[in-house]
């Protein structure tokens, strides 16, 4: 059989031909338009564990660092474009344009340039994704002309920017991730041609077509679906970074039954009080979040203060190693007090206990983490070497650990961490003001007791370590939270 790469087919960027389903092989082009004109073409190749192609049903694309998934549909869509320039949710009328915001997601801080093609007063106003209005900026008067608009916002979400200035009106979609301190809006004037602007328009195709971001090195899944024996099977997962043109083989055989690694079904992100946004994931039958908790409220609106000290009975929160800046990241720090909001120590599964997560989820028992490690020990595709019990690398992210020179630890090649998605960070802990092992351990809440009521179950994962552990931690530290979907 002749191999693929002399029957590929040539995509332009704006011209994107039906591929041909060839024999048993399919192949799905995914194009990423990226600044700077470059291309990066992915070609998607089914194959059996013994090397057999296997046509292709469709292909689900992942960007985990970006938090979007798109469907590639064999033979509806054979390819989509993403731009480098940032998320787009973006609606325009009349003589006003807003170009996507970059960087998107941010920190904090944003920068937006906006285009108007007469003179007259511009309002501005941010709101969040229930529409209600955070903040609103008088009219000012501006020239016809190219703007940079530097968008400060104190609050992490997901928010729409928008302009009017006389009948045009445009909004751009924001994901901040972090506090900039106050929520704010600056102009400057840029001596930018309409010429120049005009490439950073998101372009939409009219099949396949996507604006969700891409930038070169993110890290990526890619999962293949193929109809085998009369059902569909899901292949292996593969999860890299993502940085030039390539064949990627998504292998058939061996891969979990159900949704392994991919968003829940119909959460595939979850909103708390503060309007952070999480993302999820579904490993086995559970429906986690795979990012640590950011709360700075309960669900019923309720503050969490800030550690003064540490506690067993006075609910507290803290960033972990002692830095503002990790909490985007790697979530905030609780004591158990603040994790239970007074509820009873529980190991049902599911425990039942609500406490610090938002309403529809809840904190995972000791039970519901032992089903969680039970499971994935039960999947060969997620053990490290020939062990049953070398799961530590399948459920850590791929970055942030400190190096370790033991084969099959999570430091040890962090690149091929995550193979369930689960994403678990060193955040570390807080006891006793010392802030200790950020980079190095994972360690996440259970609603169960421990040895005693001041001691209570959690799952620890080190940097060192080649399995995930269940142990007693002291109540009155500050550590990461996971919720689970009810």
């Amino acid at each position: 059989m002749e191999e693929l790469s002399s029957k590929n087919c040539i995509f332009a960027l704006k011209t994107l031909d039906i591929m041909k389903k060839i024999l048993t092989l399919v192949s799905i082009a995914l194009l990423f338009s990226v600044t700077m004109a470059q291309t990066v073409t992915l070609t998607f190749t089914g194959r059996d564990v013994n090397n057999q192609n296997v046509p292709l049903n469709r292909v689900v694309i992942n960007n985990i660092t970006k938090g979007w998934q798109e469907t590639l549909t064999w033979p509806d869509d054979t390819a989509f474009v993403v731009t480098a320039t940032g998320i787009v949710d973006h609606f325009q009328r009349g003589n006003v344009i807003l170009y996507p915001n970059s960087p998107n997601p941010f920190d904090g801080v944003t920068s937006v340039k906006l285009q108007i093609s007469e003179p007259g007063d511009v309002m501005v106003e941010i709101s969040d994704v229930t529409g209600r209005v955070v903040k609103m900026f008088p009219g000012k008067a501006l020239q016809a002309g190219v703007y940079d608009m530097r968008v400060t916002v104190a609050a992490a979400g997901v928010y729409f920017l928008k302009v009017r200035q006389n009948n045009g009106t445009a909004s751009v979609k924001m994901i901040n991730r972090g506090n900039g301190g106050e929520n704010s809006v600056t102009f400057s004037n840029l001596a930018l041609t309409n010429q120049s602007l005009s490439s950073q328009k998101p372009s939409h195709a009219s099949k396949g077509g996507s604006d969700n971001p891409f930038t070169p090195g993110d890290q990526m899944e890619y999962v293949g679906y193929a109809t085998i024996n009369g059902s569909e099977t899901e292949s292996e997962h593969v999860v890299k970074q993502q940085y030039a043109s390539e064949t990627i083989v998504l292998t058939f055989g061996s891969s979990p039954s159900g949704l392994d690694g991919q968003p829940c079904p119909g959460d595939t992100t979850i909103i708390d009080v503060d309007s952070n946004v999480y993302h999820t994931v579904m490993i086995g039958t559970q429906c986690w979040m795979k990012e640590n908790l950011r709360t700075t409220r309960y669900a019923n609106g309720v503050s969490i203060p800030e550690a003064t000290a540490t506690s067993t009975t006075s609910p507290f929160r803290c960033a972990p190693n002692r830095n503002a800046q990790n909490v985007p990241t790697y979530g905030y720090l609780y004591n158990w007090a603040a994790v239970m909001h007074g509820a009873s120590s529980s190991n049902n599964n599911p425990s039942g206990v609500q406490g610090i997560c938002p309403t529809g989820w809840h904190v995972p028992s000791a039970a519901e983490w032992t089903q969680l490690t039970d499971y994935v020990k039960s999947q060969s595709q997620y053990l490290c070497g020939t062990y049953g019990s070398y799961i530590a690398k399948a459920l850590a992210s791929t970055t942030g650990w400190n190096n370790c020179s033991t084969a099959c630890t999570v430091g040890n090649s962090p690149s091929t961490n995550n193979a369930t998605g689960f994403s678990a960070r060193p955040a570390g802990y807080y006891r006793f003001s010392n802030y200790d092992y950020f980079g190095s351990h994972a360690h996440i809440w259970s609603s169960t007791q421990g040895s005693s009521a001041s001691y209570a179950r959690i799952l620890e994962i080190g940097n060192d370590y080649t399995d995930a552990y269940s142990m007693s931690f002291e109540t009155l530290c500050g550590i990461s939270v996971r919720c689970l979907r009810d």
